[in-house]
């Protein structure tokens, strides 16, 4: 089943806004159930998938153990002495925040994995959406994958070098990761640049209007599921709207 790169974007927003509404753990793991659920159905590679989120679980670890270290009210799930070390309210913050981070970046991958660049800005254009806005969008989607090749070079690089990232000591570890991050931000501008110097070649906005060789269409299957994502998001936001 094949549905429009615009119908796909209404889900997203849809699950996007559930997650950033819904605080509690019981319902953003129904909502990371769904989200699974769309990853399976749009038949996505898992393996592909796997690879592109993993280096997100330190991440996501990391700040799921800040909610739970720091945040101390509630009821005492493990104490040192007198001093609650584990509460339920910092478990529960921290599930919330782990899985509302899991469930932006999971669809956020599910749509740059389903969905081909051109077809995503035609159907931002069809939506009277400015190209320059359209394309900057999927300027930005397919140079996450750069950056992330970027930084396997550095580091592959670092590692030629004799560096051997797993035995150095975590601030050491900190401070390289933090050098890094310059050279990085380097090869990204270097990159932007020559974009530029490419759009410019090409005569990119030359013509105030655009015109394309072929046109999206929504079926009466897209129509639907938008109308019933809209209407179960705004359910789930209020369930009183309809009473």
């Amino acid at each position: 089943m094949k549905l429009d790169p615009r119908t796909k974007l209404v889900i997203i927003i849809c699950i996007t806004t559930l997650a950033l509404i819904y605080n509690t753990p019981g319902r953003l793991l129904l909502l990371f159930a769904l989200t699974i659920i769309l990853i399976l159905f749009f038949r996505i590679d898992l393996a592909g998938f796997w690879n592109s989120l993993k280096k997100l679980l330190p991440l996501l670890l990391t700040l799921f153990l800040v909610q739970v270290i720091f945040l101390r009210s509630g009821p005492a799930l493990v104490s040192v002495g007198s001093a609650p070390l584990i509460t339920t309210n910092g478990l529960a913050a921290g599930t919330s925040v782990m899985l509302r981070l899991g469930i932006v970046c999971f669809v956020a991958v599910l749509l740059t994995s389903s969905t081909n660049s051109r077809d995503f800005v035609l159907g931002l254009a069809q939506w009277k959406i400015p190209y320059e806005i359209a394309f900057m969008v999927s300027v930005t989607i397919r140079f996450l994958p750069v950056l992330r090749e970027e930084m396997n070079n550095i580091i592959t690089a670092v590692q030629l070098r004799g560096v051997e990232l797993k035995k150095v000591p975590w601030r050491e570890k900190i401070k390289l990761y933090c050098s890094l991050f310059f050279p990085l931000v380097y090869g990204t501008i270097l990159k932007a640049q020559q974009l530029s110097l490419a759009m410019e070649a090409r005569c990119f906005r030359i013509y105030p209007q655009r015109t394309y060789l072929r046109q999206l269409r929504l079926t009466c299957l897209d129509y639907g599921v938008m109308v019933v994502s809209v209407i179960a998001t705004l359910i789930f936001i209020n369930p009183d709207i309809w009473r």
